[in-house]
C-alpha cells in the first residue's frame, strides 16, 4: 500500500496556528502584559489596519530597533502597533514587554485606536459620576470613552482603574470594537 506524503505547513498556515493557540492561552490570563495587547490589537484588528492613520507617538530609538522586544514572538505585534501609534515605548527607548497592563492603561489604548480611525462613528462619551476617577484625572476621556461604548463596564460605579486587565475583558473589548468599526 503506497504511503500518502502530506505536504509541510507553509509560514502562513504556522502562523495561523501560532495566533490560535497564543489567543487561547491570553483569553485565561488574570493580567496581560503590553506584549500581548499589542498582539490582541492587531489579531483583532489586522484586516482594518489600512482604515487608520498612522500616529506614532514613539520616542526616537537608535537605528529605529527596540531592543527588550528583538526575539520576541509579539515582535512584528508590536512594532504594528508602534508603527500606527496605538501603543508607544518609553523614553529610554524600551517598549517594557512583560510589564503588566491596568484597566485604565487599557482604556487609554483603546482611547488612541479610536482616534486613528477618521471615520470612527462610535457612540458619543457620556459624563460619568465614576467613584474611584475625578473629573480632572488625566484618564477620565479615556475612561468615559470606554464605558460610554461599554468595552469595559463600572462595577457599583467603580472602573477600578488600577486593577489588572484580564486577557477575557481585553477579547471582549477588542470584539466589540471590532464590530463597531465593522458596521
Amino acid at each position: 500500500m503506497p504511503v500518502k506524503k502530506t505536504k509541510p505547513q507553509t509560514q502562513g498556515q504556522l502562523k495561523k496556528a501560532w495566533e490560535k493557540e497564543h489567543l487561547l492561552h491570553i483569553l485565561t490570563q488574570e493580567k496581560l502584559r503590553r506584549k500581548d495587547i499589542a498582539f490582541l490589537l492587531i489579531y483583532y484588528l489586522n484586516d482594518l489596519l489600512p482604515f487608520f492613520e498612522e500616529h506614532p507617538e514613539m520616542y526616537p530609538v537608535e537605528n529605529n530597533n527596540i531592543f527588550d522586544i528583538i526575539g520576541l514572538e509579539e515582535g512584528p505585534y508590536i512594532a504594528d502597533v508602534l508603527r500606527i501609534g496605538w501603543m508607544k515605548n518609553f523614553p529610554d527607548g524600551k517598549f517594557y514587554p512583560v510589564d503588566e497592563i491596568k484597566r485604565f492603561q487599557f482604556a487609554i489604548i483603546l482611547f488612541k485606536v479610536s482616534k486613528t480611525l477618521p471615520l470612527f462613528q462610535g457612540k458619543t462619551e457620556n459624563n460619568y459620576n465614576i467613584k474611584d476617577i475625578d473629573y480632572s484625572d488625566y484618564t477620565y476621556k479615556a475612561v468615559t470613552f470606554t464605558v460610554s461604548n461599554e468595552f469595559l463596564k463600572l462595577k457599583d460605579g467603580f472602573f477600578y482603574k488600577d486593577k489588572n486587565v484580564t486577557g477575557y475583558e481585553a477579547a471582549i473589548a477588542l470584539s466589540k470594537l471590532r464590530k463597531m468599526l465593522k458596521k
